[in-house]
């Protein structure tokens, strides 16, 4: 069964939407293939990144407190920290060719995970190259391969088409799963609608 799951690593329903997913999966015991693709919440955030609380602010005004007490609160009922007083929102172009690169290796949903939890719990510049390279090689990539790649241009134009095609495909929001090339789950559903959804897949093959 192939998925094909489009997200970005500053995204909190994209790491809440994965952590349900992947608890599905950790219970289904069919063969999966998955393909992650990039999205960009936010193409215009910055390099370097800013106090997420000010960027939100800008974003949502009133609102935005409200907005990451909600937010925190259903990433905690998945074991999910969320620090919104440390993160940097950033531009996460350079993120999305890293976890392109990882790909080569299997490595790209390892590798988003990690860029998640910079983000929301460590604090880190995830527009830095610098931090990125540091999270390729904690799994165990050439952290200056992944240096020299992210300093080139290489996999730019390949990012660039893959956020045009989900935009030609539909894909207005995030995070958003597609089984077998038809189904499409916008949104981070519980854990439950995806356990469903893989039987009633794999039933229909």
């Amino acid at each position: 069964m192939r998925i094909d799951i489009w997200s970005d690593v500053v995204c909190p329903w994209c790491y809440i939407g994965v952590t349900r997913f992947d608890r599905a999966l950790a219970a289904f015991d069919g063969e999966v293939t998955i393909r992650l693709h990039p999205f960009q919440l936010d193409p215009d955030a910055p390099i370097p990144g800013v106090p997420a609380r000010a960027r939100y602010a800008r974003k949502f005004g009133d609102q935005a407190p409200a907005i990451l007490e909600r937010v925190t609160s259903e990433a905690a009922k998945e074991g999910l920290t969320f620090d919104f007083d440390r993160a940097l929102t950033a531009n996460t172009f350079d993120a999305h060719r890293a976890i392109a690169y990882a790909r080569a290796s299997k490595l790209d949903r390892d590798l988003e995970k990690l860029l998640f939890q910079a983000y929301f719990v460590d604090g880190l510049d995830v527009s830095d190259r610098t931090v990125l390279a540091d999270a390729g090689a904690l799994l165990g990539l050439d952290r200056a391969a992944l240096d020299r790649y992210l300093a080139s241009d290489e996999g730019v134009d390949e990012v660039r088409r893959e956020l045009v095609d989900g935009v030609e495909r539909g894909i207005t929001a995030v995070p958003s799963f597609v089984f077998e090339d038809e189904f499409l789950i916008p949104g981070a559903v519980d854990t439950l609608t995806f356990e469903r959804v893989l039987e009633q897949m794999r039933a229909l093959r």
